[in-house]
């Protein structure tokens, strides 16, 4: 820890989930005093609000942040700060000005890179070997404010989104106590993002989360482990039916050659070895049509879809194939 703030600040916090709960109440436990909290429109669970009624305290739930009666209501608290974790929409700056020292973010992205939505996801994509957590003031733009404090976590080859953002909602309350403690101070470190160069990202939606075996296995890896639980899964298709891609594994010792993508080329107790764009994957746990996941054992020859457009083509070829019978009869 940063160390004992030098002055308690009275927050209002907006945000959601587990991490803004915990972080609630890592603020309270530092000597700050919540005077309030907002919750996204739609929040991902009730992790947050359960802990704001637990305290006593006010809570909202705007459509629109930055309504008048709103940034109203903000003033009347006469906040020293306005604390965002996981919170969706941007604060203006006449909401921002209602707090003393203006408007702080937590975001799950070492800054100037990873700015944007779902970079948790994206950085395991990537195939990083870290991830930052950043403290930063808040301006106009998308986590492109001062930087107050950052910290760095690891991510291992194995890692997945769950171990990951398990990671991130463990060290998110410490940071949120530091950089809080910082600002309580006065004149808290300020690294100016403008001019620096950065990456965005943008929410990850629906089909994104389909596999092209002619990808490479490191690509195919990256993904599969990026969006496995509490993500949608990746996905694939067998003979036309939806199949979910829960775990895989893949080496890069194991051998480069060209052979045809998508088609399975091995089978052990551990899964089925699929074959990639460059080399092999191990599919070690899959589900078919919404099923119960299991370790799979299709048949060597087997071919999975190469893509979210061959998998409607072969299921449009199923439907004409069971009209034409249905015809016939």
């Amino acid at each position: 820890m940063v160390g004992s703030p030098v002055t308690s600040l009275r927050i209002v916090l907006l945000g959601d989930g587990e991490w803004a709960a915990r972080s609630l109440d890592a603020l309270q436990r530092a000597g700050h005093r919540a005077v309030a909290v907002v919750l996204r429109e739609r929040p991902s669970d009730d992790s947050l609000g359960r802990a704001a009624r637990e305290a006593g305290l006010p809570v909202r739930q705007p459509h629109d942040v930055n309504a008048v009666e709103l940034r109203d209501w903000l003033r009347a608290l006469e906040p020293d700060l306005l604390l965002s974790i996981a919170y969706n929409q941007i604060l203006h700056a006449p909401v921002r000005e209602v707090a003393r020292h203006g408007a702080l973010n937590l975001h799950a992205g070492k800054l100037p890179f990873y700015r944007g939505r779902n970079v948790i996801n994206w950085a395991l994509i990537n195939g990083e070997t870290e991830i930052g957590i950043t403290a930063h003031f808040m301006d106009d733009g998308i986590d492109t404010g001062d930087i107050v404090l950052q910290r760095v976590l690891p991510i291992g080859w194995t890692d997945t989104y769950g171990t990951v953002l398990r990671r991130v909602t463990d060290a998110l309350p410490g940071l949120a106590a530091d950089a809080v403690a910082l600002v309580a101070g006065g004149n808290p470190p300020r690294q100016i993002q403008r001019g620096l160069t950065g990456t965005y990202f943008g929410g990850r939606g629906e089909g994104d989360e389909w596999l092209d075996w002619s990808a490479t296995s490191a690509t195919l890896h990256n993904k599969i482990r990026a969006i496995t639980r509490p993500g949608p899964g990746a996905r694939t298709a067998l003979d036309g039916t939806p199949v979910t891609i829960w775990r895989a594994c893949y080496d890069p010792a194991w051998p480069r050659y060209l052979a045809t993508p998508g088609q399975i080329v091995g089978r052990s107790a551990d899964g089925v070895t699929i074959k990639t764009g460059d080399s092999t994957l191990l599919i070690q746990e899959a589900a078919v049509d919404g099923g119960d996941a299991t370790i799979p054992d299709w048949p060597i020859g087997t071919r999975l879809a190469l893509s979210r457009v061959s998998a409607l083509e072969e299921r449009l070829e199923r439907l004409e194939r069971r009209l034409l019978l249905e015809a016939s009869s």
